[in-house]
C-alpha cells in the first residue's frame, strides 16, 4: 500500500509542528523558572491556536482577529478581575508604555503591556516555525538557536538545562530527519510506502540513541578553557581594595555622609511621584559642618512643631522677603520608598501640608537641618503614603543679590556655624578661593565665580573609579588638586568650602533632581529614582535668605534668577532707539521677562542622551525592516527585477535565467546536485502546473550549448520569465 503524497506531507507537517511546539516550550520553561510569569499553560496554549492557525492557513484577517481576540482574553483573565474596565487604564497607558520602551525605562512598563509584548514575540516565533517547515523545510537555524540559548542560560543562570538540552537534541534531530525525507520526497516525486517511513524512522530513532548513550558513555574530558562565570560575577561585583579607595556604594539617600567618596553603583528604582506644575529640585536636608572627610549635623537643633493643614506662616520660619518674587504652587507627591521625612521643594517657602490619611498628622521641623519628619507615634515614625505641599517658588533678583558684599549685625550665629571649617584645611584651599574671588565685590558674583570654575575642561563627572581620601588627606583638597573627578558631593562640598574659605556663609544640601516626567496612571507626572538623589549648595544673603548654586557638571540647579536693573536699561535702551529698529520692542519683552538661569550642563546633557536615544531607536527599526525584508524577499524581490528588466534599454536573457534559477532556489524549489537542467525544469512545472519553465530551459540551453538562439531575443522569453518569476513569490 503506497501512502498518496499529499496525504503524506501533511501528516509529516504536523509532526514537525508538534516538534517545533516543544522546542518553543522549552524557551517558556526557563522563562516561567527565572521570572514571575506565572500562568505558563495560557502561553503553551497560545502556541498550540497561533500554530493552528497558520497549518489550516487561515486567512490572515481573520488568523489576526483571533489572535488578538485571544491576546486580549488571557489578559483580561491575567490583570483584571471587574470586567473590561482594565481596557480603559490599558489604552490610556498604551502611549506612555511605548515612551517607556523608547527611553529604555523597562521597569516603568506596566505588567499588561509586558504581557501583551511576551504575546506578541511569540506570535512571530509560532510564524518563523511555520516558515521554517513549510517554506523552507529547514529547521537547523532555530535548533542552533535553541540550543544556544539554553546554554547560555544554564551557564550564567540558576537554571539547570541538562535535562532540557537532551530533549533538545532528541527533538531537533528527529526533526532535521523528518524533514531531510520531506524534501527528497518532494524533489524526487517518491510515493513512499507505510514500511518505507516506518524504516526510515526506525533507523533514525537508531542513530539519535545510539549517538545519545556514545555521549553518556564516552570518556569526558576535562575543560580546557577556565570558567568565565566566576570571572564575570566578580568583575561585575567586585569592590576595589581600600588602598585604592574605591569601594562601590548604590545611589540614593543616606543619612551618614560623614565619609564621602568612593564610586556608586546607579539604582533606577522608583522614589516618589510628585504632579508638580514645574521641575525644580527636592529637599531633604542641609548639613553645616565639615570635617574634612564628610557633614555631620549640628548636634542640638533648633526645633518647631506643627500639625496637619497648619499654616507654617504662623511658625516665622518661612517668611517671604519683599525683595524676592514668588509664585503658588501645590504638588501631590506619592511615596514609592517610605522615609519618615517630607520632601519640600528646593529653595521654596513652605505654607502647607495635606496628609491623605484622614487624621491630623504631627510634624517636626528641625530648623539648623531644614529637614521635616513626621511625629513619632508609639516608638514607631508615621510613614505617610502620599501628601500633598503648598508652597511659594521664588525668583531670585540678581540685582539684589549683588548688594551684599558683608554681613551685617544679625549674623554672627550664622556665620558661625556656616563658614565653619576644620582644623588643618591645606592652605592651598585658602588661596584658590582668594584667586578665585579676588575681581569681584559682591557675595553673589563671588558665588558664581567658584560655582562657574566647575566647568573647567578639566573637572571630570563620573560615578566611576571615585577614590576615598586618605587618613591624612583632606576630600576637597583630594579633590580640587589631585583626581578633579567625582560626582555631586565632590562638587558641590568643594564649592561650599571654597566659599567659607572667602568668608561667605554657605551650606550643603542634600535631596533630589526634578526627575522625568511620564504617565502614571493617567496623569502627568514628574518620577523620580535613587539616580535622581543629588547635592547642591547654598548660600545665605541677608534680607533674601538661602539661595541655591549649582556646581555640579551636567545639572542646571532649576532656580529662577533675573537682574531687574539690567531689565531697565534694556528697557531704557531700546525706547531710545529708533522707530525703524530691526528688533522689535516685543522680542525684547520676551527676551528680558526670560529667567536668567544657568543654561549649561544637564539640559545639553539631556539633549545628548535624547540624541542617543533616537539613533539607538532608528537603529532598532532599520534592523527590524531589514529582518522583515530578509524573511519576506521571496515575494519582493522577483517584482523588483521584473521592474528592473523592464526599464533595461538591451536586456538579455542569460543572466535573467540565472535569476530564475535563484529564485526558485529561495522559494524552496532546490535542484539537488547531478540533476540536470531539464529534469528540474520538469519538476518545477510539476509544483508550479505549467510547462513554461521547461520552454525557458530549452532557450537557455540551446544559447548555451548550440548558440541557435541569439542572446538578442529576449522578447520571445519576457512573458514566460516575468510569469514564472511571480509564480515564486506567492
Amino acid at each position: 500500500m503506497i501512502v498518496p503524497a499529499e496525504r503524506l506531507e501533511r501528516f509529516m507537517h504536523v509532526i514537525l509542528y508538534i516538534f517545533g511546539l516543544i522546542l518553543i516550550t522549552e524557551w517558556l520553561r526557563p522563562v516561567d523558572q527565572l521570572t514571575e510569569l506565572g500562568n505558563i499553560f495560557t502561553f503553551v496554549l497560545f502556541l498550540i491556536f497561533s500554530l493552528l492557525l497558520h497549518y489550516f492557513r487561515i486567512h490572515w484577517s481573520i488568523r489576526s482577529i483571533l489572535i488578538f481576540a485571544y491576546i486580549f482574553l488571557s489578559i483580561q483573565l491575567l490583570h483584571s478581575k471587574s470586567g473590561l474596565s482594565w481596557m480603559k487604564g490599558f489604552l490610556i497607558d498604551f502611549t506612555a508604555n511605548l515612551g517607556f520602551i523608547y527611553d529604555g525605562d523597562w521597569e516603568s512598563i506596566t505588567n499588561p503591556f509586558r504581557t501583551l509584548l511576551f504575546f506578541v514575540l511569540l506570535w512571530l516565533v509560532t510564524y518563523l516555525i511555520h516558515y521554517w517547515v513549510m517554506v523552507r523545510q529547514s529547521i537547523f537555524f532555530f535548533f542552533i538557536l535553541t540550543v544556544f540559548f539554553i546554554s547560555v542560560l544554564d551557564t550564567f543562570t540558576p537554571y539547570a538545562g541538562d535535562r532540557a538540552m537532551i530533549r533538545i537534541i532528541i527533538i531537533g534531530f528527529l526533526m532535521l530527519g523528518l524533514l531531510s525525507l520531506l524534501r527528497l520526497m518532494i524533489q524526487e516525486h517518491i510515493a513512499c510506502p507505510p514500511a518505507t517511513i516506518k524504516n526510515w524512522g526506525f533507523v533514525l530513532t537508531g542513530m539519535i540513541v545510539v549517538s545519545a548513550l556514545a555521549g553518556f558513555m564516552g570518556p569526558k574530558l576535562s575543560p580546557k578553557w577556565p570558567d568565565p562565570v566566576p570571572y564575570i560575577t566578580s568583575y561585575s561585583d567586585k569592590v576595589l581594595q581600600e588602598d585604592q579607595g574605591s569601594e562601590k556604594k548604590s545611589v540614593g539617600y543616606d543619612e551618614d555622609d560623614s565619609a564621602l567618596g568612593g564610586s556608586i553603583e546607579p539604582d533606577s528604582s522608583i522614589v516618589f511621584f510628585n504632579n508638580a506644575s514645574e521641575g525644580h529640585y527636592w529637599k531633604v536636608e542641609n548639613k553645616d559642618v565639615y570635617t574634612g572627610k564628610g557633614w555631620v549635623s549640628i548636634e542640638e537643633p533648633d526645633v518647631a512643631s506643627f500639625s496637619t493643614g497648619q499654616d507654617m506662616g504662623l511658625l516665622d520660619v518661612h517668611q517671604v522677603p519683599e525683595v524676592v518674587r514668588t509664585k503658588e504652587m501645590t504638588a501631590t507627591v506619592r511615596m514609592e520608598e517610605m522615609y519618615s521625612h517630607i520632601l519640600h521643594p528646593q529653595s521654596a517657602y513652605l505654607k502647607m501640608i495635606e496628609s491623605n490619611i484622614g487624621t491630623d498628622v504631627d510634624f517636626v521641623y528641625y530648623l539648623g537641618m531644614d529637614k521635616i519628619i513626621t511625629e513619632w507615634q508609639n516608638g514607631d515614625p508615621q510613614l505617610l503614603k502620599e501628601y500633598e505641599l503648598t508652597y511659594d517658588m521664588p525668583s531670585f533678583d540678581i540685582a539684589e543679590l549683588r548688594k551684599i558684599t558683608a554681613p551685617d549685625e544679625s549674623m554672627d550665629l550664622l556665620m558661625k556655624n556656616n563658614t565653619q571649617l576644620p582644623e588643618g584645611l591645606p592652605n592651598r584651599i585658602f588661596g584658590l578661593a582668594s584667586q578665585l574671588t579676588r575681581n569681584e565685590t559682591n557675595w553673589y558674583d563671588k558665588a558664581k565665580a567658584i560655582e562657574d570654575y566647575f566647568d573647567n575642561p578639566e573637572f571630570i563627572y563620573s560615578k566611576d573609579e571615585i577614590p576615598y581620601p586618605d587618613n591624612n588627606q583632606d576630600y576637597v583638597d583630594q579633590f580640587l588638586f589631585e583626581t578633579k573627578l567625582g560626582y555631586c558631593d565632590n562638587y558641590s562640598t568643594a564649592m561650599v568650602v571654597l566659599l567659607r574659605a572667602a568668608n561667605i556663609p554657605a551650606r550643603w544640601v542634600k535631596g533630589y533632581t526634578e526627575g522625568e516626567r511620564t504617565v502614571y496612571r493617567g496623569e502627568s507626572v514628574y518620577k523620580v529614582t535613587n539616580n535622581n538623589a543629588h547635592s547642591w549648595v547654598e548660600v545665605y544673603f541677608s534680607g533674601i535668605g538661602w539661595v541655591p548654586f549649582e556646581p555640579t557638571k551636567g545639572f542646571d540647579g532649576q532656580a529662577e534668577f533675573y537682574d531687574s536693573e539690567s531689565k531697565q536699561e534694556e528697557i531704557k535702551s531700546q525706547e531710545d532707539a529708533p522707530a525703524n529698529a530691526e528688533q522689535p520692542k516685543q522680542d525684547v519683552k520676551q527676551r528680558l521677562d526670560a529667567p536668567d538661569q544657568k543654561a549649561h550642563g544637564e539640559k545639553g546633557a539631556h539633549k545628548l542622551a535624547g540624541q542617543w536615544k533616537r539613533a539607538a531607536a532608528a537603529l532598532v527599526i532599520l534592523t527590524v525592516l531589514a529582518a522583515i525584508a530578509h524573511l519576506t524577499r521571496r515575494k519582493w524581490i522577483p517584482h523588483l527585477h521584473i521592474l528592473l528588466y523592464r526599464q533595461k534599454s538591451r536586456p538579455h536573457f542569460m543572466p535573467a535565467y540565472s535569476l530564475l534559477l535563484k529564485q526558485l532556489k529561495r522559494a524552496g524549489l532546490i535542484r539537488p546536485a547531478g540533476q540536470t537542467l531539464r529534469e528540474y525544469a520538469a519538476y518545477v512545472d510539476a509544483v508550479y502546473g505549467t510547462n513554461e519553465m521547461t520552454e525557458l530551459t530549452a532557450g537557455y540551453e540551446l544559447m548555451i550549448y548550440r548558440g541557435d538562439v541569439e542572446d538578442g531575443e529576449w522578447e520571445h522569453f519576457q512573458a514566460a520569465w516575468e510569469r514564472m518569476m511571480k509564480k515564486t513569490s506567492s
